[in-house]
């Protein structure tokens, strides 16, 4: 379709043939058919340079409320494309697409990549509906479009809030005499810190304790020791506060701090279960039952 640019560009063009045609004068009429032909090339010009383009998306992915989400999309092109803009059409409550767009001035041959965000400002799971492919190439006249169904969903976890050393208690979490104030160190192994030691030149850069080094107080590795049967449970009804949201935020911050420690854990979350486990997938399923509650 012609832009508002293109309208008044005709509508001149409209003006001078008639100014010519009232006239008698060849040349207005001359230049308001070569300005009519311009207009014609340039619209076809519009469709080839938007034509035969291929593109491919990941149609599931995650994020933490109050942050981007990031969709990769594949672009495939035999031959140069100009000026491309990409942005979502979905405007379901709680998505901020102002601004997530994503412009594009060349595409070259062969494969390209680009990140689409999408922002959302509460947790849960949404359905971004189809992907608008715009461009307004060449000269400004047309704007050529697509909308693409990459069937995308953005599963958005609470945001991770921090809770203070009590936290321990509430998650079955043992004491112990360290002198981290933030939370507990395991090892690969899913053994339990120990203590502190001068650090050796050759011991693993994973055993540094990095929070005393920050602090200047000198380099330390953390030593572990192994306990069995060391499997921890987070529930809803342990977390303080009474807001389900704090709560569900208090749980991903544990989740998240667990995982990093490859501790083994499981999650009540009113009638889910989620037996203990460890790992990644572990993880992102203990996530995803948080943004489903």
């Amino acid at each position: 379709m012609p832009t508002k640019f293109g309208f008044i560009y005709l509508f001149f063009v409209l003006l001078l043939f008639i100014l010519g045609t009232n006239y008698q004068n060849n040349i207005v009429l001359l230049l308001s058919y070569l300005l009519a032909s311009l207009f014609i090339t340039v619209m076809m010009h519009s469709f080839y340079n938007f034509a035969h383009l291929s593109f491919k998306s990941t149609a599931i992915q995650t994020g933490f409320a109050n942050q981007d989400v990031i969709f990769p999309i594949t672009i495939i092109t035999e031959k140069e494309r100009f000026d491309l803009t990409f942005s979502f059409s979905s405007s379901q409550k709680h998505i901020n697409n102002r601004n997530n767009h994503i412009h594009i001035t060349q595409c070259d041959i062969g494969v390209n990549k680009l990140e689409l965000p999408c922002f959302c400002d509460k947790r849960g799971v949404y359905t971004l509906g189809r992907v608008k492919v715009s461009s307004e190439y060449s000269l400004g006249l047309f704007v050529t479009w697509t909308q693409l169904d990459f069937g995308h969903q953005a599963i958005v976890f609470p945001k991770a809030k921090g809770i203070n050393t009590s936290y321990r208690q509430l998650s079955g979490v043992a004491e112990d005499n360290c002198s981290e104030q933030n939370g507990l160190f395991q090892d690969e192994d899913g053994d339990d810190f120990s203590e502190l030691k001068t650090y050796l030149s050759g011991e693993p850069l994973s055993r540094i304790a990095w929070k005393q080094l920050a602090k200047g107080q000198g380099k330390y590795s953390k030593q572990y020791q192994t306990q069995e049967n060391n499997v921890k449970w987070l529930k809803l009804s342990d977390m303080p506060m009474c807001d389900l949201e704090t709560q569900l935020q208090f749980l991903s911050f544990l989740i998240i701090e667990y995982g990093q420690m490859n501790q083994k854990f499981g999650l009540l979350l009113g009638n889910i279960k989620i037996l203990p486990s460890v790992g990644p997938n572990h993880q992102q399923k203990c996530l995803t039952a948080l943004a489903n509650y």
